[in-house]
């Protein structure tokens, strides 16, 4: 497991949230913004509500990565790649904490009992910030 730099966590949990990638089953790219949270430094976690593509691209393929960046400069940006494990219907699942669809219209609300929770264990971190020296490095 790879650490998240304190930067990179505070970014994630700032942000309500972030674009996450996914590989389908073609090998097409498919991204979706999820409200995620970070569970320890090395872990985050988000829900997924409606058993769309991206679930189903990582029932196939699991592993996803994803992108946040500060709103001001200098834009320091990351990428965060891993491997996900999806659950349903267990304690993981139960402790999700309902500050990943707090801003969700209430409709949502109903769709918590039956969610999925993945658990994307960071693996790769790559800094993305805007500037030649620094894009595309891998960093942990």
């Amino acid at each position: 497991m790879v650490v998240m730099p304190d930067n990179l966590v505070a970014l994630l949990k700032d942000w309500h949230s972030v674009p996450v990638a996914t590989v389908g089953p073609d090998g097409m790219p498919n991204v979706a913004a999820k409200s995620v949270m970070v569970r320890d430094p090395g872990t985050v976690v988000w829900g997924e509500f409606y058993f769309m593509q991206t679930y189903e691209n990582l029932m196939r393929h699991p592993v996803a990565s994803l992108c946040v960046w500060e709103r001001t400069p200098p834009f320091t940006a990351y990428q965060v790649k891993g491997r996900v494990v999806i659950h349903r219907g267990d304690e993981v699942t139960a402790a999700l904490d309902r500050s990943v669809w707090a801003g969700h219209p209430e409709e949502f609300a109903a769709r918590v009992e039956g969610m999925a929770a993945v658990v994307l264990t960071v693996e790769e971190i790559y800094d993305q910030t805007p500037r030649l020296e620094a894009a595309g490095t891998r960093i942990a």
